[in-house]
């Protein structure tokens, strides 16, 4: 790995370390008296209860803030590092999300000697927003759910899909309990403005990335399907045209997310890799025929305009620092491996590809593969 790279991801990891020391700073701040003898032990409860809800805001907001395909991060980790991170990260917070209520109530249900379902009903009839904490608690709660593999495995990609976009709808809930009911909040203007800032700036760079990137590269690319090419008989090219494609800064061995602006297609967007470096005429991409979406993928009309985001991954010659090269893949798999070989081959580097698949037909690129074996010396096994 350069240097480069491992300093910045040290650098990334101070940043939240040090956001996470601020909460905890403003948190101690306002309920260090919690923790004397007279409150007891409704005071400790009540005490961790709020560090709870902050972690669960803050866990939130890394969920937000790793898939917000912000490219000053992507570039340092990878988009599927970041997946991995957001899927880890969201047990997480459900735990932190569950636990905020739990700890509240049973420690002021102790302090005023009350029940603990009357304290629960005090919260929601007396306590302005927490109705609103409750709404946006149950929608995580179906959001995770959706999300955990057992019950995602039975769903369709469109309900998770759509059942997933809740979360918005449970941030923008939560938010306002956080501001107007926190204490931590209420007793410090200046934990109150980071707060606000904090929440205003991950949300503004996920609205830019994730949404208003990908529509300025279609206005200033105008991306649409060329041609459809069957490589095997379960795998076909599409061919992207454009305006300028030179200008568009994909790396061999990168992926896009690609949505097709087709009957039916239009409001799913999915990942493909670049399977041959740009010639400033087309942008390739190779897909293997086996969900629903893939196998419509060799109907979609030619002219069909395309919303490209991206272009995201690590998977290029930059972090290829070795004069020797050791390539391996199976199946589909090859297709980021295909554009990478050739930019790694106009570098000089010495290149072994190991390539498998179930047979000689499921081969794909094979007369391209053959062709750089031959001209470029590459050794494919």
């Amino acid at each position: 790995m350069p240097d480069s790279i491992r300093n910045k991801r040290i650098a990334w990891q101070g940043f939240l370390l040090l956001n996470l020391a601020i909460i905890l700073f403003y948190w101690w701040n306002g309920s260090a008296t919690l923790f004397s003898a007279q409150a007891g032990l409704a005071g400790i409860l009540t005490a961790f209860g709020k560090l709870a809800g902050l972690a669960a805001a803050y866990e939130v907001l890394l969920q937000f803030f790793f898939m917000g395909r912000m490219p000053w991060l992507e570039r340092v980790f990878g988009l599927d590092k970041l997946s991995r991170l957001h899927h880890t990260n969201g047990k997480l917070a459900l735990l932190f999300i569950v636990a905020h209520p739990i700890l509240l109530t049973v420690g002021y249900a102790r302090a005023a000697n009350v029940g603990l379902w009357n304290q629960f009903v005090l919260f929601i009839t007396q306590y302005e927003h927490v109705v609103w904490a409750l709404v946006g608690t149950i929608l995580f709660l179906v959001v995770v759910g959706s999300s955990v593999y057992i019950v995602r495995s039975k769903l369709r990609y469109e309900a998770w899909y759509f059942v997933h976009l809740l979360v918005y709808l449970a941030i923008f809930s939560s938010f306002w309990h956080q501001i107007e009911v926190g204490s931590d909040f209420v007793v410090s203007r200046v934990f109150y403005s980071y707060w606000v800032a904090l929440y205003t700036a991950v949300f503004a760079s996920h609205l830019v990335f994730r949404f208003a990137r990908p529509l300025y590269r279609f206005s200033q690319h105008q991306f649409e399907v060329a041609k459809i090419v069957r490589e095997t008989a379960s795998t076909v090219s599409v061919y992207i045209k454009g305006k300028n494609l030179a200008a568009f800064p994909v790396r061999p061995g990168q992926f896009m997310i690609f949505r097709f602006l087709s009957q039916g297609m239009w409001w799913q967007a999915h990942p493909f890799s670049l399977s041959r470096p740009t010639d400033g005429e087309f942008i390739r991409i190779t897909v293997k025929q086996l969900g629903d979406f893939t196998k419509r993928v060799d109907r979609i009309p030619t002219g069909t305009k395309v919303i490209i985001d991206g272009p995201y991954g690590v998977f290029t010659d930059f972090f290829c620092i070795s004069k020797s090269v050791l390539l391996i893949a199976g199946g589909i798999g090859i297709t980021p491996v295909r554009s990478l070989i050739e930019q790694l081959s106009l570098q000089g580097k010495q290149i072994v590809l190991l390539y498998a698949n179930r047979t000689r037909n499921d081969i794909v690129f094979k007369k391209e593969l053959d062709a750089l074996a031959h001209e470029k010396g590459i050794q494919i096994q």
